[in-house]
């Protein structure tokens, strides 16, 4: 069957510039291919390589092939070729459709990166101001100055590559539209399909650099040095410290206490601050760590003295309302080889004297409290009944450890050991009323008859206390109550 199209330029056949001329070896050709061989030289079948009989100075010269003349006539012909055009319009609108579709993504990216660039630029350049006038808050500055300039260094890479990426995109948009035929379409709409996940990727990538939180904890930060620059320009260095601390208020002014300590444990860590909880008693000033870890808030044990400066402060009776009298819960912070090894989180078993005093002595209200004593012994080391000793605020080598004054021993309960259990001791020779004992794991034939509490988190640290080859290096390094939420 005679082909519609030249099969040198594949281009259709026409009755113009393209029609079709027959060799006299049989193998046709359009009008416009001929002329180009005939300026070469020799007029050669570009097929069989066979010479033309026959003068041929120009493509008139060779006689048309009126066969395929005829069959361009056809109106069978002409209805197939509309339609083919039909299909030809389609492909490249669905084509055109493609494309769009990725521009809008990248160009939606691109602009909010933009934007993004150069407010990034924009605060950098407060930072800076910033840094030399205030020297106090040059450690959290630097960090964020250099948290924004690797934020800036990637959002223009990603700019970089996105802009690349259109390029091509708009390029092989433009190839599509200057098409003529369905076979370079199909070409390069395969091409587009490689390129999809490409730009997926990408925006993936962009998606990710907008959610940086540079931008915004540079904003918190910069409101922070403001207050507290002003503070120090229009008073004096004092005013400055005071400027980092939240405005004072009665209890009445803050009814969600909670929420006021969440937000001022937020403020004071903007500024690599801590909070501390303040108590005043004629004339007597003790102060009390505020931290917050795991979703939980830990006000650690009452010391003597004020906070260091430039810290945040709340009273403490509006941290201590916190603590839920019907659930009460203590904490350890153990330490050995110079290392914070983590909390031991502890739920008191009842209302007893010799649960309360533990409790006092958690919380250092009546004074003394468990921070920095250390352990004192060991006994059935990896045996049933495991368990650690500690508690001589006294002496803090076994040989103090007193009853705090007005708490008696109370009335007995006899608790089987378990895992984790917390207990006190009768009063005894050998033993003081302070001192405590932490079970490791189970003694399925003891008891306990002074059971305080059981250990919610931290048995794992316990264990590998009483790993320790000398068990007086491991120290109580801090001690105090966990607070509701």
């Amino acid at each position: 069957m005679a082909s519609h199209d030249c099969q040198v330029c594949l281009e259709r056949f026409d009755n113009e510039d393209r029609r079709p001329r027959c060799l006299s070896c049989g193998h046709t050709l359009c009008s416009s291919c001929l002329s180009d061989i005939i300026v070469q030289g020799p007029l050669l079948c570009p097929f069989c390589r066979l010479p033309h009989n026959g003068q041929a100075s120009s493509a008139e010269d060779v006689p048309i092939n009126y066969t395929v003349v005829s069959l361009l006539e056809d109106p069978v012909y002409s209805r197939g070729n509309q339609r083919d055009q039909a299909l030809l319009v389609e492909v490249k609108r669905e084509a055109n459709e493609f494309t769009t579709e990725q521009l809008v993504i990248l160009n939606s990216h691109l602009t909010r990166l933009r934007d993004f660039h150069q407010k990034l630029g924009n605060q950098q350049v407060v930072q800076q101001n910033q840094l030399q006038a205030l020297r106090a808050l040059v450690g959290r500055h630097e960090a964020l100055l250099q948290d924004m300039e690797a934020a800036s260094h990637d959002v223009m890479a990603a700019i970089m590559e996105g802009e690349e990426e259109r390029r091509s995109l708009e390029e092989v948009q433009s190839r599509v539209n200057s098409a003529s035929s369905l076979l370079q379409v199909a070409s390069m709409h395969q091409d587009q399909e490689d390129r999809k996940s490409m730009v997926q990727d990408w925006a993936s990538g962009a998606r990710q650099l907008l959610q940086s939180p540079a931008l915004h904890l540079a904003k918190e930060i910069e409101m922070v040095t403001c207050s507290a620059l002003e503070a120090a320009i229009e008073r004096n260095s004092a005013g400055a410290a005071a400027a980092l601390t939240p405005p004072k208020g009665q209890p009445e002014d803050f009814p969600d206490v909670p929420k006021y300590l969440a937000e001022m444990l937020k403020a004071a860590s903007m500024v690599g601050s801590d909070v501390w909880a303040v108590l005043d008693e004629g004339g007597r000033s003790r102060c009390a760590k505020v931290t917050h870890e795991e979703g939980r808030l830990f006000l650690h044990a009452l010391r003597e003295g004020t906070p260091p400066v430039y810290t945040h402060k709340v009273p403490y009776i509006d941290v201590r309302n916190m603590v839920d009298a019907t659930c009460m819960r203590t904490f350890f912070e153990f330490s050995w080889e110079g290392k914070n090894q983590g909390k031991v989180q502890i739920k008191l078993l009842n209302l007893a004297s010799r649960t309360k005093q533990f409790f006092f002595l958690c919380s250092g209200e009546r004074g003394p409290s468990y921070a920095n004593t250390r352990l004192l012994e060991v006994e059935n080391r990896s045996q049933p009944g495991e368990h650690i000793w500690g508690g001589d605020y006294e002496s803090n080598d076994g040989t103090g450890g007193a009853a705090l004054p007005g708490l008696t021993m109370g009335g007995l309960h006899s608790q089987s050991v378990t895992a984790g259990l917390v207990a006190g001791f009768c009063y005894a020779d050998d033993r003081k009323p302070a001192h405590f004992t932490i079970y490791n794991n189970d003694h399925p034939v003891a008891y306990e008859e002074c059971p305080i509490g059981q250990v919610e988190r931290g048995i794992e640290i316990t264990r590998t206390a009483a790993r320790v080859p000398n068990i007086q290096d491991v120290i109580i390094s801090d001690c105090g109550l966990i607070l509701s939420l």
